[in-house]
């Protein structure tokens, strides 16, 4: 950034306001739509305008992992494949590996940078009224069964990085089958 021809501490800039703690723009669409005894609810929310890092992860004080970053020995993912090594200089796509600290590999910057843009189908349900008529009897007065599902799908260019969720529990879809009983 500075043109002396030495990467360091004098080439850092702000990345920019980054929506570090909560998207800066969210927006959420419900329907519903009814035939006969049917009912489908959907709901999808919209997250944008917020990134984050791919980086280091503090387990305690004496212990930290990543599956990004790669630290001298220790073990490391699939994602560092691609590194550079001086055979390809050209085509590489991660930091060079090194059994070394690399601390210069991992200082924050636009590398590590991404967009936690999405948009995600948060719960879809299907829900069926059995007809009135068929409860006379002096006990049960309606049933209504359903399914549901939430956390379904996420579209997002980051979407396999967000579905992750590196450093805390991992993304769950949830499945229910369910009765109403009205007595």
């Amino acid at each position: 950034m500075n043109d002396d021809g030495v990467i360091d501490s004098k080439d850092q800039v702000f990345l920019g306001k980054g929506g570090w703690y909560g998207n800066p723009f969210t927006m959420g669409i419900n329907i519903t739509a009814q035939y006969k005894g049917f009912s489908l609810f959907m709901m999808g929310i919209g997250r944008f305008g917020s990134y984050a890092m791919k980086g280091d992860t503090k387990v305690d004080d004496n212990n930290s992992y990543s599956y990004w970053w790669v630290h001298g020995d220790r073990k490391y993912s699939a994602e560092v494949r691609n590194r550079w090594t001086p055979e390809t200089a050209a085509t590489a796509t991660y930091p060079r590996l090194t059994t070394t600290n690399g601390a210069n590999n991992f200082v924050a910057s636009d590398f590590w940078m991404y967009s936690t843009d999405r948009f995600s189908l948060a719960k879809v349900q299907l829900t069926y009224d059995f007809p009135s008529r068929m409860f006379t009897g002096p006990i049960v007065k309606g049933l209504q069964v359903y399914v549901s599902g939430s956390d379904l799908l996420t579209i997002g260019k980051n979407r396999k990085i967000l579905e992750m969720n590196v450093g805390s529990a991992p993304q769950s879809r949830f499945y229910n089958l369910g009765a109403k009983v009205i007595f």
